[in-house]
């Protein structure tokens, strides 16, 4: 089974990274691995260096805006749906699997269905009000006909938007896979990559992204309030960059200039990579922003979070995220409160509902034994009822 899987960004590909080992240590299946989005943008640090480094055979598909206005992010959508189409017209593959909710999902699935190839989707019946990612996760849901939820409750959501539930498979979170398999840095090397010691003083590691259902001016506003309220405290600061998204370039001015302005309290770093970014969570003293990893992977570090406005508003949680609205004095509260020492020793004992670092394993082993032979079958999908009855 020939499978292209895509990548958008930074940040799904350190998912991606332990299903695209599985991938390829099956021989059943074959990879066809897509590079797109901001991977190819210079801006977010050109991250598809790092795919290559690692040796991994990548088709770039580009479709990076122009700017990060909602005409821009259209364009780019437009330009990696031809993209697409040529791709797979040229290669033709068995299945097209995808993760998230990245409006470069689009392009890629809109491609897809109008090739009539069936596409297998991670991370659906997820919900984030503050984000358009809401409306994409739900209409690459529609055009799936594979889906691998990561807790029971998001699998419900999907069969309520009508999918056959002998197609909703639950597997947990790939980014759990990347805790339990990634070797992290030693201090000597975090230190160089981001060039703080994290042994010598506190560290809050910042990932903001744009609110992208709120007004853009908003957004310098926003990150302003928690970087001034970060200011206040003793803590040095590890950013990583905003998505590429529409108001993305604000806040990535506002961080830029607050970094230089206080070069000893912020650090900016484009892209730590996978065993950076995790390596960091596990010496951090907390993290605060809007970022899902937040919401999904900081409680295997039993690692406190400051989660800032709607973002990731619907999305379960475990006990170590503190929710909190984009004002000065919440963020100062929640901030002493993630500090505190009987806050962090009523962490002890967490456990992550999002997995036990098995997910790659668990999907590859339904994708391997999958029958397409029949795809025209596949891809009329009916809308399955409460009652069990297909009707038109």
């Amino acid at each position: 089974m020939k499978i292209t899987l895509v990548t958008t960004g930074r940040a799904d590909y350190g998912l991606l990274s332990p299903l695209i080992q599985a991938i390829q240590g099956e021989a059943r299946l074959s990879l066809d691995l897509v590079a797109t989005g901001s991977h190819l943008s210079e801006a977010q640090g050109e991250t598809i260096r790092f795919i290559r480094a690692e040796g991994h055979p990548v088709t770039p598909i580009p479709m990076t805006p122009e700017s990060d206005s909602e005409d821009g992010i259209c364009r780019a959508v437009a330009a990696g749906l031809s993209g697409f189409s040529a791709h797979f017209r040229s290669l033709r593959p068995d299945l097209v699997l995808v993760l998230g909710d990245r409006f470069e999902l689009w392009a890629v699935c809109m491609a897809a269905v109008l090739h009539k190839i069936p596409i297998a989707h991670l991370h659906g019946g997820e919900t984030t009000l503050g984000a358009i990612d809401d409306t994409i996760r739900h209409t690459v849901t529609k055009m799936a006909t594979w889906h691998f939820p990561a807790v029971p409750e998001y699998a419900r959501v999907i069969l309520a938007m009508g999918e056959q539930p002998e197609r909703v498979h639950v597997v947990g979170a790939l980014g759990i896979d990347a805790i339990v398999h990634t070797q992290p840095l030693t201090p000597e090397e975090l230190t160089a990559l981001t060039g703080i010691d994290f042994a010598a003083r506190p560290v809050a590691l910042l990932t903001y992204h744009p609110v992208t259902l709120d007004d853009h001016e908003n957004a310098t506003r926003q990150i302003t309030t928690i970087l001034e309220a970060l200011m206040a405290t003793d803590l040095t600061t590890l950013i990583t960059m905003p998505n590429l998204d529409a108001g993305g370039a604000t806040i990535f001015a506002t961080l830029e200039r607050y970094g230089q302005a206080h070069p000893e309290r912020f650090r900016l770093v484009k892209s730590l990579g996978q065993r950076g970014y995790l390596t960091a969570m596990g010496h951090a003293a907390l993290m605060i922003g809007n970022s899902s990893s937040g919401i999904l992977e900081a409680a295997s570090f039993r690692l406190p979070v400051v989660n800032i406005g709607d973002r990731q508003a619907g999305r379960i949680r475990a006990a170590n995220v503190l929710d909190c609205p984009c004002e000065a004095e919440a963020i100062r509260e929640s901030l002493a409160t993630a500090r505190s020492p009987v806050f962090r020793a009523s962490l002890a004992t967490l456990v992550n509902p999002y997995g036990d670092g098995n997910t790659a394993p668990r999907i590859v082993r339904i994708l391997a034994g999958l029958d397409l032979s029949d795809r025209a079958g596949l891809l009329k999908k009916g809308f399955h009822h409460a009652m069990g009855a297909n009707r038109p």
